[in-house]
């Protein structure tokens, strides 16, 4: 009885521990990009205004091909501001004379998709969501265009999530 007792406690100190590393890295990865609220309300706005009518798990798949742009190439940028604001990269930012780009500015937290993606992009950030893409760099909608770039040898396919097709670039 007293090795079992014994047993729980190591189990519970090892999930603990997992726990707060986990916590005290993401933290730290936040202070070092110096991931700050606007930086936040910038993926929020980027999910939101790319995939608000994708559901969670097309939001969450948008989210993380910044993500994985950030930790990746340095052709994207280095930063959540760098890479999503890198022209021609994310087509809600390209007019800013269109509605989606004024809907996407104009959301508060009244608007449940918003609120959901400023929750994803918290997560994000902290790195409490698992990469739901395979690593994905880049995405599109085949229903609404077929980029060239898709068709490169560089890119592979990945999957489909929601209308978007999320592929890697080698």
């Amino acid at each position: 009885m007293m090795k079992v007792k014994n047993l729980r406690k190591i189990v519970l100190v090892f999930w603990i521990w997992i726990f707060s590393m986990t916590t005290i890295e993401a933290i730290a990865i936040a202070e070092k990009n110096n991931i700050d609220d606007a930086e936040k309300e910038l993926l929020a706005r980027a999910i939101y205004g790319e995939a608000s009518n994708q559901g969670k798990e097309g939001m969450q798949a948008v989210g993380n091909v910044i993500i994985n742009r950030v930790a990746g190439k340095e052709w994207y940028g280095n930063t959540l501001t760098d890479v999503i604001l890198k022209d021609k990269q994310f087509s809600v930012f390209n007019n800013p004379e269109g509605e989606n780009y004024k809907r996407m500015m104009d959301a508060t937290e009244d608007d449940e998709a918003y609120q959901q993606a400023l929750e994803i992009a918290e997560s994000l950030i902290l790195g409490n969501i698992d990469d739901n893409t395979g690593g994905a760099t880049h995405y599109y909608n085949p229903d609404m265009v077929h980029p060239d770039w898709a068709d490169s040898p560089l890119m592979t396919k990945l999957k489909k999530i929601g209308n978007h097709t999320f592929l890697l670039e080698a």
